[in-house]
């Protein structure tokens, strides 16, 4: 067997068929993520009007929980890695009916307490637990197998590409669903009916992955440390994999900012409805969608993470222009969403291929090969990005002067909670990786760039 960039073994080609059957997955999982960060908080402070200081607030604690569980369901997971091939795959089908009863009750708060601010949260603290408690134990053991399907260079991204693909069909999904119901049947009806058949949307689609996914190419994982809390967090000792989630985190708290806020903009800034804005955000993950296989091909041309560097100098720029748009621009704010879309594609295929590549580098390590310990803190990451984003937007929003539940409406807040403070973050990620060196047999984006241009 040929040996990969990385000197392990295991570079396979993936099948086709397996490669879809692996892929399936990631549709529930993205629509149940997206409706998550984006449509809670519309849901809970537009419609049943719970002040965004407290949802901030929630956000903030069910995070936190979420981020300390993360590293103990990735080391769960790779302890299921004694249990065969796919061991993997049997803790994602036990996890898979804690999410869809989460998602569920989050979207079906009890008529009775809603009105009450105190009820209303403690039922948002409880859902958000539940709903992230499942969401982490699926994902974290299902894209660490997929880490473990191969360890070509290439072929990891192409597993990750595919995944990707059917993750942002779920995010359209999650986008078009919400608003059809919702126009259909009223906000809370409609959402009501959104929870109820995410149920048979996960069987649905788990089932292929669970069935027919191909087998890991690793042995089982051994930790021998006896303490867990080391066991947690001995990834970080790989420079590789602490430099790659801080580029990661830095940039994913752009997006957490943005979506937090999307809805809010839409309505009151560009002045658009639900249609629209359901519309704008159809076309922003189409393009996402469609982008994925040209990340793919311009990563083999100049590395994954200068082609990741690209896509957020694209975004950042595209997202700029939006301060010069106003009330009835709608055309030209889904021009611009298709620019940020590709560049979203960006951000969705290539991290987890770079992190496949680094769980099995030289730098890793006593720690290489631990797959699950690796994802597990890569959704603490994904998860604290995000919080920092959401966690952070609705406050900042609040204070400038834009808090539905006090009847405040400031155009200016969203303006920069939305626009300014994204494209503020996205630079600074690309900085970050124009400067430092990532991937386990590359350098930084400058060098690597330079480096091709200069003379021979």
């Amino acid at each position: 067997m040929n040996r990969g960039p990385t000197g392990t073994s295991g570079g396979v080609r993936i099948r086709f068929d397996r490669l879809v059957a692996y892929s399936t997955l990631q549709l529930p999982l993205a629509m149940a993520a997206l409706p998550v960060v984006l449509n809670v908080s519309h849901f809970y402070g537009e419609v049943l009007k719970v002040s965004l200081e407290l949802m901030g607030a929630i956000f903030i604690f069910a995070r936190v929980v979420d981020a300390i569980q993360d590293p103990l369901i990735g080391l769960i997971s790779d302890r299921f890695t004694h249990r065969g091939p796919r061991g993997r795959l049997t803790f994602v089908g036990l996890m898979v009916p804690i999410l869809a009863g989460g998602f569920l009750m989050l979207f079906a708060p009890p008529v009775a307490w809603q009105g009450n601010q105190t009820l209303m949260a403690i039922w948002l603290i409880a859902a958000l637990l539940l709903v992230h408690f499942g969401y982490s134990g699926v994902s974290i053991s299902y894209h660490s197998h997929g880490a473990e399907l191969t360890d070509d260079y290439n072929e990891r991204t192409k597993v990750t590409v595919g995944r990707e693909v059917f993750g942002l069909i779920g995010m359209t999904i999650a986008v078009v669903m919400p608003t059809a119901l919702t126009a259909l049947f009223g906000d809370t009806h409609g959402y009501l009916i959104l929870g109820l058949l995410f149920i048979p949307v996960s069987i649905l689609f788990c089932t292929p992955t669970l069935m027919g996914a191909g087998p890991s190419v690793h042995p089982p994982v051994v930790h021998t440390e006896r303490n867990a809390f080391v066991a947690f967090f001995a990834p970080l000792r790989n420079r590789l994999f602490r430099r790659l989630l801080l580029v990661f985190v830095v940039n994913g708290s752009a997006l957490g900012v943005a979506v937090t806020v999307m809805l809010f903009y839409v309505e009151h800034v560009l002045m658009g409805t639900k249609v629209q804005a359901g519309i704008i955000l159809l076309v922003y993950f189409i393009a996402g969608a469609a982008s994925v296989p040209l990340w793919l091909v311009l990563s083999r041309r100049v590395g994954k993470m200068a082609a990741w560097f690209f896509g957020m100098l694209m975004t950042a720029g595209a997202m700029a222009l939006a301060i010069f748009i106003g009330p009835g621009d709608i055309y030209w704010f889904l021009a611009l969403s298709v620019v940020t879309g590709i560049g979203i594609g960006a951000d969705y295929g290539l991290p987890p291929s770079i992190l496949a590549d680094i769980i099995n580098a030289p730098e890793g390590g006593d720690t290489r090969g631990k797959t699950g310990t690796y994802f597990g803190l890569w959704a603490l990451a994904t998860k604290l990005a995000t919080a920092i984003g959401a966690a952070g937007s609705l406050p900042v929003a609040a204070i400038l002067g834009f808090d539905p539940a006090h009847g405040k409406y400031g155009h200016l807040a969203l303006i920069v909670v939305y626009v300014i403070l994204p494209v503020a973050i996205k630079i600074v990620a690309a900085v970050l990786a124009w400067t430092i060196p990532v991937e386990p047999v590359r350098g930084s984006v400058r060098d690597e760039l330079l480096g091709r241009k200069a003379p021979a």
